[in-house]
C-alpha cells in the first residue's frame, strides 16, 4: 500500500506445467478446447499492497496452479481502477487478460462522470470471490460506545463529525454515506488516496471515525489506539461476537457488505468463463486461503459467471437509487 509503482508491476506465477507447450496468439486462443495456451494478464487497478492487488496474488496463485499456466499480476493503477478496468473493456475478449474488481466497480459509472467505458455492458462476469462486513472504528477521544450515542453527537453536532475513506467512491465512504441515509445525520466526508493514510490521520485524531474492513484495523483494536463499536453487516462478526450490528443497535433495516471477484472483458466466451471459475472454486478449497480469510473476518463466496453478471447489476439499481436521494459523487 505506501509503494506506488511508477509503471506497471508484473509478478509471474509458474507452475510446473507452465513451459511445456507454446503460446498461443490471435482468434485460436480463444476456444475454450485449447484455453488456456499462453499466460493470462491478470490486471489489477491500484497499486501492490492494496486489497485488490492482495487478492489478485492470493488467488491468482491457485488459479495459475489449476488451469496450468502463468498468471501475470499487472498493476495499473490511477483513477481509483479506472485505468485497469477502461484496458480490460478494451481488450479482445480471449480470456488472456482478466480484472479483479470490488463491489464499488459496477456502480463507477453513477459516482464519475464520462468514464470512457460502461461498468456493466462493457464486462463479463467470471467469478465472486469474497464477501465481507465493515466496522465502525472511532478515534478514542471520541465519547461514543454506542451507535445511538453516535447518532445522538451527529444531530447534536451537524456537520462537525468527519468520517474518513479511502478514496471518494471507496466501500468506506459508500458504508458512510449509506449510515447518514439511514440514519437521518449529517457527517462530513474526508477522502484519502487509500487506507493506510486514513488510518494515520485517524489514530492522530485529526478525523473521527472511519467505516473499515476488520483486517486492516486488528492490531490498532487491540493496541485500544480505535474502538470499533458496530459491525456493517445484518448478521454479527465471527470474529467480534459482541459487537452488534448497526441495525440492532439503533438503525432498524441498515445493512452493508462488500466483494471481491472477477471479470472479464464483454462477449468473453462461457465455456471460457466457466473454466476460469472452476479455477477460483478450486483455490476457494485451499486451506491457506480459506484459514486466511475466515481469520480476517471473511465469507468465501462461490457463484457462477451468470450470478456474478446478476450481483452487479443488482448492485447497480440499488446504488442507482441511493445516490439519487444522497447526490454522492466521486470526484
Amino acid at each position: 500500500m505506501n509503494r506506488v509503482a511508477g509503471t506497471a508491476v508484473a509478478v509471474l506465477f509458474t507452475v510446473a506445467a507452465a513451459g511445456s507447450a507454446p503460446a498461443a496468439s490471435g482468434a485460436g486462443a480463444a476456444s475454450a478446447e485449447n484455453y488456456p495456451a499462453k499466460p493470462i494478464r491478470f490486471l489489477v487497478g491500484f497499486p501492490p499492497g492494496g486489497g485488490n492487488d492482495t487478492m489478485a496474488r492470493m488467488f491468482g496463485q491457485k488459479i495459475s496452479e489449476r488451469l496450468g499456466r502463468p498468471l501475470v499480476i499487472d498493476n495499473r493503477p490511477g483513477a481509483g481502477g479506472n485505468v485497469a478496468a477502461d484496458l480490460t473493456a478494451k481488450t479482445l475478449p480471449d480470456g488472456y487478460t482478466i480484472l479483479m474488481i470490488s463491489s464499488s466497480h459496477p456502480i463507477q459509472g453513477l459516482l464519475k462522470k464520462n468514464l470512457p467505458y460502461d461498468p456493466i455492458r462493457d464486462f463479463s462476469g467470471i467469478a465472486q470471490l469474497v464477501v465481507y462486513r465493515s466496522l465502525i472504528v472511532v478515534h478514542p477521544g471520541v465519547p461514543v460506545n454506542s451507535v445511538r450515542e453516535l447518532i445522538t453527537l451527529a444531530k447534536a453536532r451537524p456537520g462537525a463529525l468527519n468520517f474518513v475513506s479511502a478514496g471518494a467512491g471507496s466501500g468506506s465512504h459508500l458504508a458512510g454515506e449509506l449510515f447518514k441515509l439511514a440514519a437521518g445525520v449529517d457527517m462530513t466526508h474526508v477522502p484519502y488516496k487509500g487506507t493506510a493514510q486514513a488510518l494515520t490521520d485517524l489514530m492522530g485524531g485529526r478525523v473521527q471515525m472511519m467505516f473499515t474492513p476488520l483486517a486492516p484495523v486488528i492490531p490498532q483494536l487491540q493496541a485500544g489506539k480505535l474502538r470499533a463499536i458496530a459491525v456493517t453487516s445484518s448478521k454479527r462478526s465471527r470474529i467480534l461476537p459482541d459487537l452488534p450490528t448497526i441495525a440492532e443497535a439503533g438503525v432498524p433495516g441498515y445493512e452493508f457488505t462488500a466483494w471481491y471477484g472477477i471479470v472479464g472483458p464483454a462477449a468473453l466466451p462461457a465455456a471460457i468463463a466457466a473454466k476460469i471459475n472452476a479455477a477460483a472454486a478450486y483455490a476457494m478449497e485451499s486451506p491457506d486461503i480459506r484459514d486466511r480469510l475466515l481469520a480476517e473476518d471473511m465469507d468465501l463466496i462461490k457463484r457462477t459467471p451468470a450470478e456474478v453478471d446478476a450481483v452487479r447489476k443488482a448492485d447497480y439499481a440499488k446504488w442507482a437509487r441511493i445516490v439519487k436521494q444522497t447526490g454522492i459523487q466521486a470526484e
